[in-house]
């Protein structure tokens, strides 16, 4: 993956588009998570209930414990496996407006550790992302699946993912708890 296809994605985002890219685990989708009718759109492409929450990538902690409340125990975790297939779900800041979380007052935070994924989240800042499939259905696993399952797309980007496995979910508001292993 070239950095000119970073940029590009980074522009799309900007203006309020929906990307796909590879991630470690499966292929997601993407909106900068400051642009509401760009995640709207997520929904709408996935045929996702609202009231399904997605999750944002964040490219540090600095990011992260900016969109969500860590306390030590969160923080010593995702210190620990961050980058990596890990999702964590804690308190919501302010800055994470309703459509991200379904209304909820928690967000699913991750760290991916893709070198695609992360330089999005870098170039774009945080970005509002679940997998890459209609809802309910296996996510897709390459580009060329994700062109044909998925229209509307504003950029399809190339890569190769590595497990074909969600993150593992982690509900860390109440101590620790797999939601989905």
């Amino acid at each position: 993956m070239t950095k000119k296809m970073i940029k590009k994605a980074s522009r799309v985002m900007n203006a309020g588009g929906v990307i796909a890219f590879p991630t470690e685990t499966v292929f997601g989708l993407g909106a900068r998570i400051d642009r509401p009718e760009a995640v709207k759109k997520i929904f709408a492409l996935k045929k996702r209930p609202r009231n399904k929450p997605l999750q944002i990538l964040v490219a540090n902690l600095e990011q992260a414990r900016k969109l969500g409340k860590f306390d030590k125990k969160a923080l010593a975790f995702a210190e620990e496996n961050w980058p990596g297939p890990y999702t964590l779900v804690v308190k919501k800041t302010a800055k994470v407006i309703k459509v991200i979380t379904g209304g909820r007052l928690t967000v699913g935070l991750r760290m991916p550790d893709h070198k695609v994924a992360l330089e999005l989240t870098k170039k774009a800042g945080p970005i509002a992302a679940t997998s890459a499939n209609v809802s309910g259905k296996k996510p897709f696993l390459t580009a060329a699946q994700v062109k044909k399952g998925l229209k509307g797309l504003d950029l399809v980007l190339n890569g190769r993912i590595r497990t074909g496995q969600a993150s593992q979910v982690i509900d860390a508001t109440k101590g620790f708890k797999i939601l989905r292993p």
